[in-house]
């Protein structure tokens, strides 16, 4: 079972609550502009994971927040980055726009809960 307090995506370390892995048929990647395309390729029997993480941002002061917040932000950028929770460790994207926060009063200053989706290379 993989440790999900020891999560790291391009260095930065993630809290993650839920990791919901799927294996899909691999497919070619392209970067063009900020998009990710991804293409099928007919007769192509391999298999990529993607992960859908649920988790969330703290910090021990407001400013501290902010910036893990602005860590993980910044890994959404269309390129492929080192992806390791002792299961299924590889090089993942990020998929453009999977980022997602919720931003709610409940947790203000406090947390961000955040949602995305890490695409094996």
């Amino acid at each position: 079972m993989a440790n999900y307090t020891d999560v790291t995506f391009n260095g930065v370390t993630l809290h993650i609550t839920n990791v919901t892995p799927a294996s899909k048929q691999k497919k070619k990647k392209s970067i063009i502009g900020k998009t990710l395309v991804e293409t099928t390729v007919i007769g192509l029997n391999d298999t990529q994971w993607e992960l859908a993480l649920t988790g969330v941002v703290t910090g021990t002061d407001l400013t501290d927040l902010g910036t893990n917040r602005a860590a993980l932000e910044v890994l959404d950028d269309s390129e492929s980055h080192a992806y390791v929770d002792g299961i299924h460790d590889g090089t993942y994207y990020m998929r453009p726009g999977s980022l997602s926060f919720e931003d709610s009063g409940d947790n203000a200053n406090s947390s961000y809960r955040y949602t995305c989706t890490l695409v094996e290379e």
